[in-house]
Protein backbone atom coordinates (compact mmCIF):
# COMPACT_ATOMS: atom_id res chain seq x y z
CA UNK A 1 0.00 0.00 0.00
CA UNK A 2 1.07 3.26 -1.10
CA UNK A 3 0.46 6.43 1.20
CA UNK A 4 0.49 8.90 -0.40
CA UNK A 5 0.93 9.78 -4.19
CA UNK A 6 1.19 12.87 -6.20
CA UNK A 7 -0.18 12.42 -9.48
CA UNK A 8 2.30 14.96 -11.27
CA UNK A 9 1.51 16.94 -14.75
CA UNK A 10 4.99 18.44 -15.91
CA UNK A 11 3.97 21.09 -18.55
CA UNK A 12 2.87 24.27 -16.42
CA UNK A 13 3.91 22.85 -13.20
CA UNK A 14 7.94 21.88 -13.42
CA UNK A 15 7.50 24.98 -16.49
CA UNK A 16 5.62 28.00 -17.20
CA UNK A 17 5.86 30.03 -19.94
CA UNK A 18 8.08 32.76 -18.05
CA UNK A 19 10.60 29.85 -17.41
CA UNK A 20 10.85 29.36 -21.12
CA UNK A 21 11.35 32.84 -21.81
CA UNK A 22 14.51 32.97 -19.74
CA UNK A 23 15.75 29.57 -21.60
CA UNK A 24 14.99 30.96 -25.43
CA UNK A 25 18.95 31.25 -25.97
CA UNK A 26 20.15 28.36 -24.13
CA UNK A 27 18.53 25.33 -26.73
CA UNK A 28 21.14 25.86 -29.32
CA UNK A 29 24.06 24.97 -26.92
CA UNK A 30 22.83 21.68 -26.45
CA UNK A 31 23.11 18.43 -28.97
CA UNK A 32 21.80 15.53 -26.37
CA UNK A 33 18.06 15.04 -27.10
CA UNK A 34 17.44 14.54 -23.34
CA UNK A 35 19.51 17.32 -22.60
CA UNK A 36 17.89 19.98 -24.49
CA UNK A 37 14.38 18.09 -22.96
CA UNK A 38 15.56 18.20 -19.38
CA UNK A 39 16.56 21.83 -20.07
CA UNK A 40 12.70 22.29 -20.64
CA UNK A 41 12.49 21.85 -16.74
CA UNK A 42 12.85 24.43 -14.39
CA UNK A 43 15.50 23.10 -11.61
CA UNK A 44 13.54 25.49 -8.81
CA UNK A 45 10.52 23.50 -9.43
CA UNK A 46 12.19 20.40 -9.46
CA UNK A 47 13.56 21.46 -5.78
CA UNK A 48 10.58 22.02 -4.45
CA UNK A 49 8.70 18.99 -5.82
CA UNK A 50 11.78 17.68 -3.94
CA UNK A 51 10.72 19.74 -0.72
CA UNK A 52 6.94 18.35 -0.82
CA UNK A 53 8.10 15.08 -0.96
CA UNK A 54 10.56 14.91 1.61
CA UNK A 55 7.61 16.40 3.95
CA UNK A 56 5.07 14.55 2.79
CA UNK A 57 6.21 11.57 2.17
CA UNK A 58 4.51 10.82 -0.86
CA UNK A 59 5.76 9.09 -4.21
CA UNK A 60 5.63 10.58 -7.85
CA UNK A 61 3.64 8.82 -10.96
CA UNK A 62 3.36 10.68 -13.95
CA UNK A 63 0.49 11.63 -15.45
CA UNK A 64 1.78 13.97 -17.89
CA UNK A 65 1.91 13.22 -21.73
CA UNK A 66 5.60 13.41 -21.43
CA UNK A 67 5.34 9.70 -20.80
CA UNK A 68 4.61 9.26 -24.01
CA UNK A 69 7.39 10.85 -25.71
CA UNK A 70 10.14 8.42 -27.06
CA UNK A 71 12.58 9.88 -24.69
CA UNK A 72 10.61 9.71 -21.43
CA UNK A 73 12.54 6.97 -19.95
CA UNK A 74 15.45 8.56 -20.48
CA UNK A 75 14.06 11.70 -18.78
CA UNK A 76 12.35 9.69 -15.67
CA UNK A 77 15.56 8.30 -15.16
CA UNK A 78 17.23 11.58 -14.77
CA UNK A 79 14.41 12.79 -12.76
CA UNK A 80 14.74 9.91 -10.20
CA UNK A 81 18.51 10.64 -10.04
CA UNK A 82 17.92 13.90 -8.71
CA UNK A 83 15.59 12.45 -6.42
CA UNK A 84 11.77 12.30 -7.45
CA UNK A 85 10.40 9.09 -6.29
CA UNK A 86 8.89 8.28 -9.10
CA UNK A 87 7.19 4.87 -9.11
CA UNK A 88 5.12 4.73 -12.06
CA UNK A 89 2.46 6.64 -14.25
CA UNK A 90 -0.69 6.20 -15.22
CA UNK A 91 -2.25 4.10 -17.93
CA UNK A 92 -2.37 5.64 -21.44
CA UNK A 93 -6.30 5.27 -21.96
CA UNK A 94 -8.33 6.70 -24.86
CA UNK A 95 -10.43 9.06 -22.31
CA UNK A 96 -9.04 11.96 -20.83
CA UNK A 97 -6.30 12.68 -17.31
CA UNK A 98 -8.72 12.02 -14.86
CA UNK A 99 -10.14 8.51 -16.35
CA UNK A 100 -6.15 7.46 -16.30
CA UNK A 101 -5.90 8.41 -12.72
CA UNK A 102 -9.05 6.98 -11.50
CA UNK A 103 -7.77 3.37 -13.43
CA UNK A 104 -4.38 4.00 -11.48
CA UNK A 105 -6.24 4.16 -8.46
CA UNK A 106 -8.10 0.92 -9.02
CA UNK A 107 -5.38 -0.77 -9.73
CA UNK A 108 -3.39 0.28 -6.78
CA UNK A 109 -3.50 1.04 -2.79
CA UNK A 110 -3.30 4.43 -2.48
CA UNK A 111 -4.43 5.98 0.85
CA UNK A 112 -3.92 9.54 -0.15
CA UNK A 113 -3.79 11.66 -3.20
CA UNK A 114 -2.91 14.92 -5.03
CA UNK A 115 -3.03 16.08 -8.55
CA UNK A 116 -0.89 18.96 -9.48
CA UNK A 117 -1.83 20.17 -12.94
CA UNK A 118 -2.40 22.69 -14.89
CA UNK A 119 -5.42 22.27 -16.52
CA UNK A 120 -8.83 20.85 -15.68
CA UNK A 121 -10.01 17.95 -17.37
CA UNK A 122 -13.55 17.55 -17.44
CA UNK A 123 -13.19 14.30 -16.58
CA UNK A 124 -11.97 15.14 -13.39
CA UNK A 125 -15.18 15.43 -11.30
CA UNK A 126 -14.81 13.58 -7.78
CA UNK A 127 -11.25 14.21 -8.76
CA UNK A 128 -10.95 18.09 -8.04
CA UNK A 129 -10.98 17.99 -4.58
CA UNK A 130 -7.36 16.46 -5.03
CA UNK A 131 -6.53 19.29 -7.59
CA UNK A 132 -3.96 21.68 -6.75
CA UNK A 133 -4.02 23.78 -10.19
CA UNK A 134 -0.84 25.58 -11.51
CA UNK A 135 -0.87 28.28 -14.18
CA UNK A 136 1.48 27.78 -17.35
CA UNK A 137 1.14 31.73 -17.56
CA UNK A 138 2.05 32.46 -14.16
CA UNK A 139 5.05 30.53 -12.62
CA UNK A 140 3.85 26.72 -13.05
CA UNK A 141 4.45 25.28 -9.20
CA UNK A 142 4.65 27.74 -6.37
CA UNK A 143 5.33 27.44 -2.53
CA UNK A 144 1.74 28.18 -2.14
CA UNK A 145 1.05 25.00 -4.13
CA UNK A 146 4.17 23.29 -2.40
CA UNK A 147 2.42 24.09 0.79
CA UNK A 148 -1.33 23.57 -0.48
CA UNK A 149 -0.18 19.50 -1.39
CA UNK A 150 1.83 19.10 1.90
CA UNK A 151 -1.29 20.17 3.66
CA UNK A 152 -3.48 17.78 1.87
CA UNK A 153 -1.71 14.78 1.95
CA UNK A 154 -1.37 15.45 5.73
CA UNK A 155 -4.87 14.72 6.31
Amino acid sequence: MINNIIFLDIDGVLNSDKYFSSIEDKEDTYTDPVAKLLLDIDMTKVKLLLKVVRISHAKIVISSTWRRMKLYPSIKEALINIGLPIVGETPFLEGQRGEEIRAYLADNQVDNFCIIDDEVFKDYQELEDNLIKTNFYQDGLTKEHANEVVKRLSK
